[in-house]
């Protein structure tokens, strides 16, 4: 599906590896690694209040471009609460998390650092800290503006 040559590639919605991990369903558009490339993009479908604990990516900076849904996105001691058409860029080494809405399933397009996608799949214990619920994480702080 995604060719190994430098011509470029299209992908139609629903395509591209597919990874499901405690419920997000995340499809693999940029598999950067197997591509040569620095980053790799990944449209992450979450259920209900879905997220992970803080983390800290020593290496890379991610970005999430909110496709669907509402979420909250912590990024130092700034927290945005965004919708769909927003986007939200966290440099590397930043403590950041973020919580799918409470209201149904959200989608976001995220690009990450290119060994994440293969880290899910070659030690998935790895990421215990993903997937939690919002119990399972620090509250999200009211009164913050965007």
């Amino acid at each position: 599906m995604i060719p190994s040559d430098k011509r470029g590639y299209g992908l139609k919605r629903g395509e591209g590896q597919t990874i499901d991990f405690r419920g997000t369903k995340m499809t693999v558009k940029v598999p950067g690694a197997e591509l040569g490339e620095s980053y790799s993009l990944i449209e992450m479908v979450h259920p209900a209040n879905v997220g992970p604990a803080s983390h800290i990516h020593p290496t890379g900076a991610e970005a999430f471009y909110v496709l669907d849904g509402a979420y909250t996105i912590h990024s130092g001691e700034e927290v945005y609460r965004v919708a769909p058409g927003d986007f939200v860029y966290i440099p590397k080494g930043v403590p950041h998390l973020y919580q799918s809405g409470a209201s149904g399933a959200g989608a976001v397009a995220c690009r990450t650092r290119t060994v994440f996608h293969r880290s899910l799949e070659l030690a998935p214990g790895r990421h215990d800290h993903l997937g939690r619920g919002a119990s399972d994480r620090q509250a999200v702080r009211p009164g913050i503006p965007r």
